[in-house]
């Protein structure tokens, strides 16, 4: 008895429109067993990277064989091709404009496929919504067992967007830039847990962090302590260095914005 198949949404279609219930529907006309997941439909309009960000930090909890499917396509209708991913036993199904770059940059196994079997694509096509007629009947047959080899033959180039990368300079500072921005105003940076040291206890104070060129308040490793309205920074549930206001909100406050540097500055660098 196989186990029950799992889809995940994760788009800009916002929910005051019934867009991904009318997706949801289309998997079920395929897949009645299918057990839903809604990621996230609130990725600002045509943010192909923010989105791909998001979907990184998401698809690390779910089983193997996961059926995820990312809908942040400005070019629908376009020359974009519709794609199929097979990512770290992952599977993911999306048009090819960069919003499966952080999972590619990141995979230690991928295999990418062209949706060219129109077979198996919803009739007649619409020209502004293919996250019903090609990409929602794609991730139904992929639940109801069909194999991803039958979607498509493989492909060598899929879109790659550029992602900011942290570096370290000549004086050892770690330089990064703030890549999203959640509900709460807090600011989830490129710079990963192996580049923020640990702080000794008692003396993480030492451990300097700026935004923007802003000092915040310090490094710690709960929102809790630092007083509140203080600006802090902690390494968070992403994994990555995380500014934040405690019980404020920091974007908003101190006005930062996805883009914006951030600097950490280390014990014993220059």
């Amino acid at each position: 008895m196989r186990a029950r198949p799992v889809v995940t949404f994760l788009t800009d279609f916002g929910t005051q429109d019934p867009f991904v219930g009318i997706m949801k529907g289309v998997v079920l006309g395929i897949c009645p067993d299918v057990a839903f997941v809604d990621l996230c439909h609130e990725v600002p309009a045509h943010d192909i990277i923010g989105g791909s960000f998001l979907l990184h930090t998401a698809v690390g909890v779910f089983p193997a064989g996961t059926i995820h499917v990312a809908v942040v396509d400005p070019g629908v209708g376009g020359a974009r091709r519709p794609i199929l991913a097979e990512i770290d036993g992952q599977v993911f199904v999306a048009p090819d404009n960069g919003v499966l770059s952080y999972p590619l940059a990141s995979a230690a196994r991928c295999e990418v496929r062209g949706l060219s079997v129109e077979a198996f694509w919803r009739h007649p096509v619409s020209a502004s919504f293919h996250g019903r007629d090609v990409f929602a009947p794609v991730a139904g047959h992929l639940a109801a067992g069909v194999s991803p080899d039958r979607f498509g033959p493989t492909i060598a180039d899929p879109v790659r967007l550029e992602i900011p990368q942290p570096r370290v300079d000549t004086a050892g500072r770690v330089q990064g830039e703030v890549v999203w921005v959640d509900r709460f105003g807090n600011c989830i940076t490129n710079i990963p847990r192996d580049l923020v040291p640990v702080p000794t206890k008692g003396r993480s104070g030492q451990i300097q962090v700026w935004v923007g060129g802003r000092p915040l308040d310090r490094l710690v490793e709960t929102f809790a302590e630092v007083g509140s309205e203080a600006a802090g920074a902690l390494v968070g549930s992403t994994g990555y260095l995380e500014l934040f206001c405690n019980r404020g909100n920091l974007a908003r406050d101190w006005r930062v914005s996805i883009g914006d540097p951030v600097c950490l500055q280390r014990p014993g660098d220059a």
